[in-house]
């Protein structure tokens, strides 16, 4: 019986070691399949200045379940995501460590925090980090991968199928394509020629994708656009705002809430500001700029989206931009209760058949947080893409705009924003061979130029006359940025009336314009009368060994310069009219080929990599970023960094096969 028991004893203990050693088991591979505890985090305003609220948003990975931050300036938190200050300017180094049971990781990066009257003071700058695609709350455009149909094999709801033979019309297939596309798909347009006859109409958020603009081709033989991404348009009401209108206030009282409702797109303005704003300039009235259908008395205003309402409390998106004013009578205005949001247009070629006597390319009304993308545009005799009234959020990247059927007044232009368009994003694109390359007008703040390659831009009126790649041509557009960019030129004109705070931030403004010999206005920057505090800070102004002066008054229109300020408008010469455009521009860290020097006009340096941007992006690849930095110690004008754009243009076919044509080798 000992033995028996003792058998039965040993046996249960075994089964007990065996268990123990299976949960173990078990426990161990738990273990090894939790995701890896890695600490991240981002801020906004990705530029702040001293005394300004900083954002602080953990964005870790790994589940963690507690936050030690350490400010830089001695400060600490345990919160998640803090809110911080910093009273004094410079570069501070934040880090966040996370922790869990099972370990910790520590995240570090430098955040430059700026003087309030400083090189880039607080009134002249917004949160530029907004601009461009949102989806679900994350920036970026969303890739779209549930295909609806494709066009050559069958549609959905329809007996028609595109050809894509460039001989036989397809707008009808394509169009009863689009139309049955349920939000979030995709319309797949595969490799061909497709011949249409009129504008393909996006009326909601699909996408119309392509197999790359050197395979799928649509070449329109009307004096139609060829796509048009439109939401339906609200009757304008104005309603008096009564309070909470000034810059940094996203919430207002307004005389009667109930035209808005959450999710609609609008626009603040209100009337012309005496001495800031006029629709008045050297070509005449421009009685569209500013709200729809007026005189252009209200040309300063900007679009924002209606994040919720409470009776008559409006609350947006996002703060103001301007500190407007009870005395100019400040206004909302419903533009749209079903915007198009989140349609996009991607991997494809559009053109213009020759003979065309007008059209566009794509053009944008009532849309928030759309796209274009990897397009290549060719040969319009209007312009390639226009972002006109309520168009929010928007964005045009990787993509390449060439050719027109017209440089002419009004025509040939690469984007056109316009009609208080807001928040919009231009980036990594070429343009080439142009009238004008980006274009603002009407109203607008808050949009984002940046990191594109413009390059032959001509006016077909004036061929020896240097045109502009980068223009603010009419009133009142505000708060934008242009940074990054590889450019021929930069004019702040007042031909249809003013601008004001605009900010041009580490550009290579050429002074160069390959194509048609130019004589005349050859200049890098020309500022006009009426467009008052811009800021020019860590640009690099001409071309090492070009020709001329710094600036030369009185001017001749012969005289190659880097600056013109405060003169009427273009071609004229003699004296500056306007001695506030000069009074009032910020310009320092600016490398000027004249004197092959970096000219500052302050003590300030430390200036930040961007001002939209919190560090280098992923599309810069192995480029140096940021690519422009006369500010710093090292800079070198002969050998200048390159931006991905100048690296597609200059190397070949990234996009469609006329980069090569239009190049020659």
């Amino acid at each position: 019986m000992d033995i028996m028991r003792n058998r039965i004893l040993w046996l249960i203990g075994l089964l007990v070691l065996v268990l123990s050693l299976s949960g173990n088991s078990c426990s161990t591979k738990k273990t090894d399949i939790r995701p890896a505890l890695t600490a991240s985090f981002s801020y906004s305003p990705t530029s702040p200045t001293a005394d300004q609220a900083v954002q602080f948003t953990d964005t870790s990975t790994g589940n963690p379940t507690a936050w030690e931050w350490s400010f830089g300036d001695g400060s600490t938190s345990n919160l998640q995501s803090p809110v911080h200050s910093y009273s004094t300017p410079g570069t501070k180094t934040v880090s966040l460590t996370v922790r869990d049971s099972s370990g910790h990781d520590t995240k570090s990066q430098a955040v430059t925090v700026m003087s309030d009257d400083g090189i880039l003071p607080s009134n002249r700058r917004v949160d530029w980090s907004r601009a461009g695609v949102w989806s679900g709350g994350v920036k970026g455009i969303p890739n779209r991968t549930t295909i609806f149909c494709n066009v050559k094999v069958s549609i959905p709801g329809s007996t028609l199928v595109a050809h894509g033979d460039g001989v036989k019309d397809d707008t009808a297939a394509l169009m009863a394509a689009v139309s049955a596309c349920p939000a979030g798909q995709v319309v797949l347009i595969p490799e061909g020629t497709y011949r249409i006859s009129g504008v393909l109409e996006i009326g909601a958020g699909i996408v119309v994708r392509g197999e790359g603009p050197d395979k799928t081709r649509i070449v329109n033989y009307s004096d139609s656009s060829v796509f048009e991404v439109f939401g339906p348009g609200d009757s304008e009401n104005p309603v008096n705002v009564l309070s909470g209108f000034q810059k940094g206030s996203d919430t207002i009282t307004v005389a009667n809430g109930t035209p808005f409702t959450a999710g609609d797109i609008v626009v603040m303005d209100q009337l012309n500001e005496a001495g800031l704003v006029t629709q008045n300039g050297n070509g005449g009235l421009c009685t569209w700029c500013g709200r729809d259908g007026l005189d252009g008395s209200r040309a300063y205003g900007e679009t924002l989206i209606v994040k919720s309402r409470s009776g008559n409390t409006v609350t947006f998106n996002r703060p103001l931009y301007y500190d407007f004013q009870s005395s100019y009578m400040p206004q909302l205005i419903l533009r749209t209760h079903a915007p198009v949001e989140n349609a996009g247009i991607e991997d494809l070629r559009i053109e213009s058949a020759v003979g065309n006597t007008s059209g566009d390319g794509i053009i944008m009304s009532n849309t928030r947080y759309c796209w274009v993308k990897g397009v290549e545009s060719y040969n319009f005799p209007g312009k390639h893409v226009i972002l006109k009234w309520g168009t929010y959020g928007n964005e045009i990247r990787y993509s390449y705009f060439h050719e027109a059927q017209s440089y002419e007044s009004d025509r040939g232009y690469g984007i056109h924003v316009f009609g208080f368009s807001s928040d919009n994003l231009v980036e990594d694109n070429i343009m080439y061979h142009l009238h004008l390359g980006v274009a603002f007008e009407a109203g607008g703040a808050g949009n984002v130029v940046a990191y594109n390659h413009i390059e032959r831009i001509e006016h077909g009126n004036e061929p020896k006359w240097f045109q502009v790649g980068i223009s603010m041509h009419g009133a009142h557009p505000y708060m934008n940025l242009i940074e990054g960019n590889i450019v021929n030129k930069v004019h702040f004109d007042n031909f249809w009336g003013s601008s004001s705070h605009n900010t041009v931030f580490r550009n290579h403004v050429t002074r160069l314009n390959p194509g048609t010999p130019v004589i005349y206005d050859i200049i890098a920057v020309i500022v006009d009368s009426w467009n008052y505090y811009n800021t020019f800070v860590a640009n690099v102004l001409g071309t090492p060994g070009c020709p001329g002066l710094v600036e030369q008054i009185p001017y001749t229109e012969s005289d190659p310069l880097l600056w013109k300020l405060g003169y009427t408008c273009c071609s004229e010469t003699g004296y500056p009219t306007d001695p506030k455009v000069a009074n009032t521009l910020i310009r320092t860290g600016n490398w000027e080929c004249a004197t092959n020097t970096v000219q500052w006009s302050s003590e300030e340096r430390g200036l930040p990599d961007s001002l939209y941007l919190s560090s280098k992006p992923s599309w810069f690849g192995v480029l140096a970023w940021p690519p422009f930095t006369p500010d710093r110690e090292g800079f070198d004008p002969v050998n200048l960094n390159r931006i991905p754009a100048q690296v597609r243009f200059e190397n070949g076919p990234a996009i469609g096969l006329l980069y090569t044509l239009v190049r020659g080798y």
